[in-house]
């Protein structure tokens, strides 16, 4: 019954409107349904471009973290490299040290070897001009020798043939 009331409340003003001015009333109605159907849809699709982009952004968010947890073990690293780095230049410089006192000491080295040549060629020297010398001397004892030796008329011959 509430039904008829709120028809027969509504049916006295729609009675007073002609036929024209209820279709122009319909066709009013529906139009501003149409429009509303539209918005509601641009709305919808507007809502999911916004849900996804909220998605988006979501996936933005982690993708970062993700990034900034990487980063931070790349530092992590890029530190333990550079300690490790460090500590080889050490090792390399005092190497290098090393390398350098050695060079210093081949050089000091090759020094004292051509010293030790060179004063072995001078006594290699001495000793040739000494048996030289002693030779001279044991062939001019030896000349001597003969000389005195031979008797006076062959030492003219004797000295002649040598």
């Amino acid at each position: 019954m509430s039904e008829q009331n709120a028809s027969s409340t509504s049916l006295p003003s729609l009675q007073n409107l002609d036929a024209a001015s209820l279709t122009a009333k319909v066709l009013e109605l529906q139009e501003a349904l149409v429009q509303s159907q539209e918005k509601n849809l641009m709305l919808s699709a507007q809502l999911r471009e916004l849900e996804r982009m909220a998605r988006d952004g979501e996936d933005l968010k982690s993708e970062l973290v993700n990034q900034g947890l990487l980063l931070t073990d790349k530092s992590r690293e890029n530190k333990q490299l550079h300690q490790e780095l460090s500590r080889i230049t050490t090792v390399l410089e005092q190497k290098l040290q090393e390398v350098e006192e050695l060079g210093a000491s081949v050089v000091e080295l090759q020094h004292q070897f051509k010293n030790a040549q060179s004063e072995r060629d001078l006594l290699a020297v001495m000793l040739n001009e000494a048996e030289n010398a002693q030779r001279r001397q044991q062939a001019y004892e030896d000349s001597s020798t003969a000389a005195r030796d031979t008797p006076g008329w062959l030492r003219a011959f004797k000295g002649k043939n040598n």
